[in-house]
């Protein structure tokens, strides 16, 4: 969540509303590829603050969405970044002061841009390295995720809780995704808890939207949208 997508946000809140969710995480960048800085922009201040027929958890994600200009990786890691994300692996190679200077700055621009303190980290495309849980734990962040899991990073614990989420970056991720996030919804049907993640430019593919919208409508059928400290009492 970035002020760089408001259009695209307004589309995907519509979106939500429509299909009766009454509970949301938002991700919020702080400053979106050193361009889109949120406590410049009382706009998107004003934005955060106005009215929504749904209950909002403000949660950090990442800093700059992008790729540290400095940071070594080695083979593994540079393939992750540049299959999984269009370089913006931001936190997967961070060491842990890079990653604690972040996270504070990070909280502090998300908490006067909304007023809440996150509670959760999320790290861009999910790629982070083996520092992150501790130091989030260090600094007093209750919950961080991976593809299939919500960690608890104070306990220690990791929650199953799979993510179906769409890739539209190119015509055969379009494709592909749409074949497989339904088929998901089904094969994931016995799975205690599932998050179902948009992402702001989904909302630039109208067949993207619609399935976006009727797979929600199909899980709301059998499942009740739930914050991180409900799972943590599964």
């Amino acid at each position: 969540m970035t002020p760089a997508h408001r259009a695209r946000l307004d589309r995907a809140e519509a979106l939500l509303a429509g299909a009766g969710v009454d509970r949301v995480a938002y991700l919020v960048v702080p400053d979106y590829h050193r361009g889109h800085a949120i406590g410049d922009d009382r706009a998107f201040r004003d934005w955060c603050a106005r009215p929504r027929p749904f209950s909002v958890e403000w949660v950090l994600h990442g800093y700059y969405h992008l790729d540290d200009r400095h940071a070594a990786s080695g083979g593994r890691e540079w393939l992750a970044r540049r299959l999984m994300t269009a370089g913006e692996g931001e936190f997967l190679t961070l060491d842990a002061d890079r990653q604690r200077e972040r996270l504070r700055r990070g909280r502090q621009a998300v908490e006067a841009a909304t007023g809440a303190t996150p509670r959760a980290f999320v790290a861009p495309a999910w790629l982070f390295n083996g520092t992150l849980v501790p130091t989030l734990s260090d600094e007093g962040f209750h919950y961080t995720e991976d593809h299939w899991h919500i960690v608890d990073v104070a306990r220690g614990v990791a929650h199953a809780c799979p993510a179906i989420t769409w890739a539209t970056r190119t015509f055969v991720r379009r494709i592909g995704s749409r074949v497989v996030c339904p088929a998901a919804l089904r094969w994931l049907r016995r799975e205690p808890a599932i998050r179902i993640a948009i992402h702001p430019f989904d909302m630039d593919h109208p067949r993207t939207a619609d399935q976006i919208r009727r797979v929600l409508a199909r899980a709301l059928r059998d499942r009740t949208p739930a914050g991180y400290d409900d799972l943590g009492q599964n």
